[in-house]
């Protein structure tokens, strides 16, 4: 199962190097950056510019790149019973389970490529025309460059968590319709009628997509020289995307098994 999964997920990279849509999101999410420096100035003062770092890269990642991670990941397998491509790639020794795990390795694949592309461009932002010399106040060092950089990975890390959930979400809305424009209507506009109701509602904890800015928020209050802790908001967000994801997946393998290919 693993071998065909693996040899599903490189076709389907392959299909998607080719394809034009595949591009745009970097591409947007690095041009949303470079603007950054008209809202937050980056400058060589001699005082550090990881706040730049610590808004540029949520912004264009957890606003813009999210939705381009949703629309992309929303038309994957919907593409595939509207045209009904589906029922050729199922003629070879590959199930329909192993089919979806391909897409959703390819949705997780984008969202690090997204990632990448934000803070790629954020770091390389500051190294051109800013400071990175760590954070200090009153002369004295708080935080060195090195644990700045490392506390970023782990937020970055830990922020895949929750994109890898909203992968597994679009991809689940994909399974059920044949329709590429009705998937990513439905992907978007339900995750945006979450988010307006789930404070209203008081669902908010449980829901995963409540703690997309949590761990970038540890970052954040480092880059001002505050202590803060990855316990519980980052951590509990991780469970809660892992839990999701879990839930998500099973529901479009329970969709995409039921569903008649040949109508």
């Amino acid at each position: 199962m693993i071998a065909r999964v693996l040899n599903a997920y490189m076709v389907e990279l392959s299909k998607a190097s080719r394809q034009a849509l595949t591009y745009i999101g970097p591409v947007l999410v690095v041009l949303a950056v470079l603007c950054m420096p008209l809202v937050r100035r980056v400058a060589r003062d001699g005082t550090s510019d990881y706040a730049f770092i610590a808004y540029a890269t949520p912004m264009a990642l957890n606003l813009l790149g999210l939705l381009v991670l949703l629309a992309y990941c929303a038309s994957q397998v919907a593409a595939e019973l509207g045209s009904g491509t589906i029922r050729m790639v199922l003629v070879r020794p590959l199930r329909r389970h192993e089919f979806l795990l391909a897409k959703l390795l390819l949705g997780m694949t984008y969202a690090v490529l997204l990632t990448f592309s934000a803070a790629a461009t954020s770091w390389a932002t500051v190294l051109a025309f800013g400071d990175l010399g760590g954070v200090s106040y009153g002369g004295e060092v708080i935080y060195t460059s090195g644990a700045m950089l490392t506390t970023y990975l782990v937020a970055a890390g830990l922020s895949l968590l929750p994109l890898f959930a909203a992968v597994a979400y679009a991809t689940m809305i994909s399974t059920f319709t044949r329709s590429t424009g009705a998937a990513v209507g439905a992907a978007v506009g339900i995750w945006l009628l979450v988010d307006i109701v789930k404070y209203p509602l008081r669902i908010a904890p449980l829901v995963f997509s409540t703690y997309i800015e949590a761990p970038w928020q540890v970052f954040a209050n480092r880059c001002g020289g505050f202590e803060a802790s990855w316990s519980p908001d980052a951590l509990y967000g991780a469970a809660t995307s892992a839990a999701w994801s879990t839930v998500l997946v099973s529901l479009a393998m329970l969709a995409l098994a039921r569903r008649n290919l040949n109508a």
